[in-house]
């Protein structure tokens, strides 16, 4: 890179670029300086999850194969788990984030758990195709202030509304992603988080605030 970016399209063009080139040295080369340029949650927003969508686009119309698809998806993964890592809490707010069953697309909930920890929450990722029973087993155990679940499909959110309605009766329980609607949030008795990821993770900081977690174990031991 002889210049700096300043336009998503450009930060697009230069993950494409290389990524999609087996080029891992230059895609972290590309994702340093994007993460040093732009602040984190505006990255994931303007470049990392579009970037995201664009790849899974040009792989299902053929224009590139699996392998660059597996790869990228790889590297990526592999730098939000990094940044992950780095912004983990010790204090505050916990949310247990997860997907469904049979729902392997985490990059969207991976951005959320990155961003709340900016927030200032802990956060305990439990990632692709957990079951409910051990989300439920988490919750349980932990008493987070929110449970943050995603899907792709209606159908994993419809086929486990008696399970989640459970859990929300003790847990404050989030549904986003492609899968989710207002009208399975009331069958489940949760909140439908309508926007981006990074969005979504703002309106359950809002939303829960500090004292989430102790109000909630008041209002269950009444």
């Amino acid at each position: 890179m002889t210049s700096r970016p300043t336009a998503p399209e450009d930060w697009l063009d230069l993950l494409e670029s290389t990524l999609e080139a087996f080029d891992e040295a230059g895609g972290h080369r590309v994702l340093s300086r994007l993460f040093e340029d732009v602040p984190v949650e505006e990255a994931l927003a303007t470049v990392v999850l579009p970037y995201l969508h664009a790849i899974g686009e040009r792989w299902a119309k053929g224009s590139i194969g699996v392998a660059q698809e597996h790869f990228a998806s790889n590297v990526l993964r592999s730098r939000l788990s990094l940044l992950m890592q780095a912004e983990s809490r010790d204090s505050g707010p916990l949310a247990v984030l997860a997907c469904l069953p049979g729902e392997h697309h985490e990059f969207g909930l991976m951005a959320m758990a990155l961003t709340l920890s900016r927030l200032g929450w802990r956060t305990c990722y439990l990632g692709p195709s957990t079951p409910t029973a051990e989300l439920a087993l988490t919750c349980h155990t932990l008493q987070p202030a929110a449970a943050i679940l995603s899907a792709h499909r209606p159908t994993a959110y419809a086929a486990r509304g008696p399970e989640l309605r459970r859990l929300a009766r003790t847990t404050n329980v989030y549904i986003g992603a492609q899968g989710a609607s207002g009208e399975l949030a009331g069958l489940c008795h949760a909140t439908h988080l309508k926007g981006d990821p990074v969005s979504g993770a703002r309106e359950v900081h809002a939303a829960q605030g500090a004292d989430a977690g102790s109000a909630l174990e008041a209002s269950a031991a009444g």
